[in-house]
This record gives structure tokens, sequence and C-alpha cells, in this order.
């Protein structure tokens, strides 16, 4: 669910923007079984959507070493910190466990419906393989597969691609300093 929500954004020669309107975000928030259909989202509540985005976009960059994401992340993490306030979760006990909810319903509801993700990926030891690729031209989110969390992209494609990058910076270098 936090990568669907994190993939929303437009990056890359990806999608556009996936959450641009009350309605775009509306939809979401319905497909992803968040909120009921009959709620009303406002404009602020997308500017909301779009600041818990970029929050949690920040915070799963800084885990694949993007350029600028260790700079942004304080303030990101506080921002979490401060909407954890705002979307309260209460503990949902039946006979199967415990989970974390959303205390209350709507677009509030939603919102913490994703902490709620969040939080059940950190009680299972998932929540460091939440990472955004550190390709430029991706910034896709991804749940990092590999053994010991080192994954840096979200796929081979992405990780050929960054490699070839690199190679030709290194001719190009080498053949620069070579003419001087």
């Amino acid at each position: 669910m936090l990568l669907g929500f994190v993939n929303t954004t437009p990056h890359g020669s990806g999608p556009v923007e996936l959450l641009g309107d009350s309605e775009s975000l509306a939809a979401w928030l319905t497909g992803a079984g968040l909120m009921a259909a009959d709620t009303a989202v406002t404009r602020a509540d997308v500017v909301a959507a779009h600041e818990l985005r970029a929050a949690l976009c920040t915070v799963f960059l800084s885990r694949s070493g993007c350029e600028g994401s260790a700079d942004r992340l304080p303030e990101a993490e506080r921002y979490l910190a401060r909407i954890a306030e705002r979307y309260p979760l209460t503990l949902r006990v039946t006979a199967e466990g415990c989970r974390p909810a959303p205390a209350q319903a709507g677009v509030l509801g939603a919102f913490a419906g994703l902490l709620a993700a969040a939080a059940d990926l950190a009680a299972r030891g998932a929540w460091l393989r939440m990472k955004i690729c550190k390709n430029p031209t991706c910034y896709s989110g991804f749940y990092d597969r590999t053994r010991n969390t080192s994954g840096l992209y979200c796929g081979t494609a992405c990780g050929s691609q960054a490699a070839q990058r690199a190679y030709r910076n290194r001719i190009k270098d080498a053949s620069c300093a070579q003419a001087s």
C-alpha cells in the first residue's frame, strides 16, 4: 500500500501526477480500501496527501543514498512525527492478533491507514526495506529483497542503466584527462 502511494508521484519519464485533484485522490484512497467511496475530499486533502507522500519519499530516498535526501531527512521525520498526532491510530485486537488501525474515518482516517501500514511494516521488520530507486530516470518505490538490504535499484534494468551511465562518465573523464 505504501509503495502504491509513493509511486503516485510523477518521476522520470513515468506517469503524470496521479493525485492531482480531489477526484483522483478520492479514487486512489477508495481503491486502496482506506475510505468509503462517498467520502468528500477537498483541495486541502490533496495538499496534505502530497506532503505526506513527499515525506515518505524522502525517508525512502535516504535509504538509497540519493543526493540531498540526507539533508531533507530530519525535516521529513519531524513532519511525520507531527502528522502521527493528527492522524491517530488505535489497536484492533482479535483472535488472530493485534494490528494498528485508524482511530477515525474519512480522509484523516485514510491517511492514518497509511501510517498504520508503516507501523505494520516496522513491526514485521520490513520498514527498512522500503526504498526508492536510485536511478534518476526512475525514482520508483520498491521493496528491497536483497539479503543484506543493500539494494539501490528497483530492478536489474535500472541497475544496468546506472552502471552504463557511470561507465560512460568514466570513459569521458579519462578522455578529457588525456586531452589535457
